[in-house]
């Protein structure tokens, strides 16, 4: 097992120095592979020589709820470890550890694409509105205002520096994570003059985060909290998360008919095809609109 931890170790910063992975994907890499690991251990097994027939015996008792896991993985995150395993592997062959990769002989489940969810436009408005009523000082109907009107993901919005916001022209540079090509978000007209109010009044200027915390920034689990209470007084019964306004951007965006590769753009999507999940969504509308038709008075 010493040997497997140096392995892992190694492995760790092959991830961070050269393929230049962020830390939340090293460490969702990093616990894929301990989980195999524990498998070969107790199994048993040996990481040289295990082979692809194994490797999905490993994968059935995770479908089956086996590993010590409470739930039954979903297909995606069968996918995703999959992708993820294939990786270290890839590296074993790399180092000369193992001569062959045997993930590369098994097959990723068939994925059904689950539609995201949304808020309407009426529902975002609201929220927005109640964190401006609500919140306890303008951070609130900044971060609100933000997620929705720049497309923002919750860990993006946390890691905003102050020198990251330009108003003239008005822009928001969004860092990606290491490797990654950061992106120009404009900003709305209608949050401009709230976040200039919110920079001046609020902010230190020894303060390099736009929103600070106690750790320097703000966690995400704060956000979380400012999302779900701005739903409540919005008097939203759905199931708002931060996300969720990142999917109604997108939703609303498509809606009123931007090219698809503009909202790729602004959502920072490497694949077209993640973003064009949301065009299923207008013609979900398009066709209920026509089903109307066909309704009774």
């Amino acid at each position: 097992m010493i040997e497997l931890k140096n392995i892992l170790g190694e492995y760790q910063e092959y991830l961070r120095y050269v393929r230049k992975m962020s830390d939340n994907t090293i460490l969702a890499y990093t616990k894929d592979t301990e989980q195999l690991l524990e498998f070969i251990d107790d199994q048993g097994l040996s990481l040289k020589t295990i082979s692809h027939r194994e490797l999905e015996n490993f994968l059935k008792q995770l479908v089956k709820g086996n590993s010590g896991r409470k739930t039954v993985m979903s297909t995606s995150s069968l996918s995703r470890k999959i992708s993820s395993l294939r990786s270290f592997f890839s590296y074993l062959t790399l180092t000369g550890f193992r001569n062959d990769n045997p993930w590369l002989k098994v097959r990723h489940p068939r994925i059904h694409r689950r539609l995201p969810d949304f808020l309407t436009q009426e529902e975002v408005l609201n929220m927005i509105e109640a964190s401006r009523r609500n919140g306890k000082n303008p951070r609130e109907h900044v971060i609100i205002s933000l997620l929705y009107y720049c497309g923002l993901r919750v860990s993006e919005l946390c890691n905003l520096m102050i020198h990251d916001v330009s108003f003239s022209p008005a822009f928001l540079r969004v860092r990606m994570g290491k490797g990654k090509k950061d992106r120009i978000v404009p900003i709305n007209s209608r949050v401009i003059p709230t976040l200039r109010n919110y920079m001046e009044s609020q902010l230190d200027e020894n303060q390099p985060y736009l929103f600070p915390g106690r750790g320097g920034r703000i966690h995400s689990s704060t956000v979380f909290r400012i999302v779900k209470k701005a739903a409540l007084y919005a008097g939203i019964k759905k199931n708002v998360h931060p996300h969720i306004l990142r999917h109604s951007f997108a939703t609303h965006l498509l809606q009123r008919g931007a090219n698809v590769r503009v909202v790729q753009e602004l959502l920072g999507h490497s694949n077209l095809s993640t973003t064009s999940t949301y065009l299923h969504i207008a013609d979900h509308e398009k066709y209920d609109a026509i089903n109307k038709l066909m309704k009774e008075d």
